[in-house]
């Protein structure tokens, strides 16, 4: 009896440990991620620059002490924030890039179980890859699992200029 007692405690201590749900998300790889957007049947322009949210307010709010456990879990809808995107349009050579200035882009946050994605903050230069969508401005998607944005350093852009018009291979081990 008391063998059946502690492994119904510690089953119980373990559903609701956080950690126990932890989310395990695929290394985001931009090599991959371009050759998915070159093969979808969806057009995706590859933004680099900075995005500047219009809203103030977090797309979620934030989990804490206060929310019980059972609201963690519930399933919330994806939430759509508008956003100016300063930057530019990456082309196959510099003097193509196609410079942008409060050119709006819709951001898609999302959640899975506790974890959400937000909005980019505007101090971050990145690479992202975002939808385009007719009568309306782009949208980028984004998860708790990062996939869409990349950190914008020059390698990572000459990467992608170097790929845009044929297939590359990714860099990640065990990938085509």
């Amino acid at each position: 009896m008391r063998i059946k007692f502690i492994l119904a405690s510690a089953l119980g201590a373990l559903m609701l440990s956080e950690s126990a749900f932890g989310l395990s998300c695929a290394r985001p790889d931009l090599v991959r991620t371009l050759e998915e957007a070159k093969d979808s049947p969806k057009i995706y322009h590859i933004l680099v620059g900075r995005f500047k949210s219009v809203s103030r307010e977090p797309a979620y709010p934030k989990m804490g002490p206060n929310m019980p456990p059972e609201d963690q879990f519930k399933p919330r809808p994806p939430r759509i924030m508008q956003s100016y995107f300063e930057g530019y349009s990456l082309a196959k050579t510099p003097h193509q890039d196609w410079p942008l200035s409060r050119y709006p882009v819709d951001i898609e946050v999302s959640c899975m179980g506790p974890w959400c994605s937000s909005v980019p903050s505007p101090d971050r230069q990145l690479i992202a890859f975002v939808e385009a969508r007719p009568g309306l401005p782009p949208i980028l998607k984004i998860s708790p699992c990062p996939g869409k944005t990349f950190e914008a350093d020059g390698k990572q852009v000459q990467k992608i200029r170097q790929c845009l018009d044929k297939k590359c291979a990714s860099e990640e081990p065990n990938w085509r």
